[in-house]
């Protein structure tokens, strides 16, 4: 069954309101995660969202433990080809899983 824009705004609303994962609120519902995200994408653009930043705290470099030259040089990770972070060598393992839950939350 095909649904329209109301129905996917009622769902998209409804799951940033639960705080769950897309894929959480998508099981427990028995939707199409790819089909809420994209509606997520399509209503946020359409609200003038597109472009919005999420903060996330700035975390110091350990350049001891990193190469002179690879200092300079962040590794670029496309998540669900909708956001690019550029990682910097010494980017602590807790501060990415900490950009990776407020992305996962904004979905």
């Amino acid at each position: 069954m095909k649904h329209g824009r109301d129905f996917w705004k009622e769902h998209v609303n409804a799951w940033r309101r639960s705080k769950l994962s897309q894929r959480m609120y998508c099981e427990q519902k028995g939707l199409a995660k790819r089909t809420l995200g994209y509606w997520s994408c399509k209503l946020k653009r359409q609200k003038g969202g597109e472009g919005s930043l999420v903060e996330v705290s700035r975390t110091r470099l350990n350049h001891e433990s990193v190469q002179p030259e690879a200092v300079s040089r962040p590794i670029e990770l496309l998540v669900e080809g909708r956001y690019l972070l550029r990682l910097w060598p010494g980017t602590g393992k807790n501060h990415l899983s900490e950009v990776l839950a407020v992305l996962e939350r904004q979905g």
